[in-house]
C-alpha cells in the first residue's frame, strides 16, 4: 500500500510532527503512525481530511492503492475458506445417517468432527476481514466509483452486525438440521428394522 509513504511525504512537507498531523484530525500520534507504516488504513473521512489539509486530491493520495484494495476484499484465500467451511458442513450432514450404525462413542466423533472443522475457517475469514480492514476498503472504492458511501456505512452498525451474524448462524443451524434430520430418517428406519 502507498497511502502511508504518501501521508508521511506530505506530512514531511508541510514541516509536521505525528502529533501536529495527529491534532487536526483529532486522531492520536499512534493512530497516524499506525497509518504510516501501513499497519492500519485511514477511513474514508480521515482521508478527506487529509487530502484538504494536504491539499491534495484523495485520487492522488491513495493513487495505486484502489486495485490493491478491489483484490484484497475478495481474496483466493477467502474463496477457498468459504469453499472448505460449506464442504465440512456438507460432510458432517452426510455422515450423521450413515454414523447411525456405529457404536456410541464413535457416531458423536464422527458427525461433530467436519462440523468442528467447519468452523475453522470461518474463523479465519473474520480474521482476514479485520485484518485487511474490509469495511474502509469498501467505502474508499464506493467513494472512488461515485457511489453512495452511506449506503455502506449503514453496513457498520456493530448491533445490527452482530444480531446479523447470529442470525445467519441460528439460519445456518436451523438448515443443517433440518437437512441432516431428512437425511437420517431412511438409515433410522433402516437401523429400527434391522435391530
Amino acid at each position: 500500500m502507498q497511502i502511508g509513504k504518501q501521508i508521511q511525504k506530505q506530512r514531511e512537507r508541510l514541516n509536521m510532527t505525528q502529533d501536529q498531523l495527529a491534532n487536526k484530525l483529532y486522531v492520536s500520534r499512534q493512530t497516524v503512525s499506525n497509518w504510516e507504516n501501513d499497519r492500519h488504513y485511514p477511513d474514508i473521512e480521515n482521508l478527506l481530511l487529509l487530502s484538504v489539509l494536504f491539499d491534495t486530491s484523495l485520487d492522488q493520495l491513495v493513487k495505486g492503492d484502489v486495485p490493491n484494495m478491489k483484490k484484497k476484499v475478495f481474496t483466493k484465500e477467502s474463496n477457498r475458506d468459504a469453499k472448505l467451511m460449506i464442504a465440512c458442513w456438507i460432510i458432517g450432514i452426510v455422515t450423521i445417517g450413515p454414523s447411525l450404525w456405529l457404536p456410541s462413542p464413535w457416531f458423536y466423533i464422527i458427525v461433530i468432527t467436519p462440523f468442528v472443522l467447519g468452523f475453522i475457517p470461518a474463523i479465519h475469514l473474520e480474521y482476514l476481514k479485520h485484518k485487511v480492514d474490509v469495511r474502509t476498503y469498501k467505502e474508499i472504492i464506493a467513494y472512488e466509483d461515485n457511489k453512495d458511501i452511506e449506503k455502506i456505512r449503514t453496513h457498520r452498525n456493530w448491533v445490527r452486525d452482530q444480531l446479523h451474524q447470529w442470525g445467519l448462524a441460528i439460519g445456518i443451524g436451523v438448515i443443517i438440521l433440518v437437512i441432516t434430520v431428512i437425511v437420517a430418517i431412511p438409515f433410522m428406519f433402516l437401523y429400527k428394522y434391522l435391530h
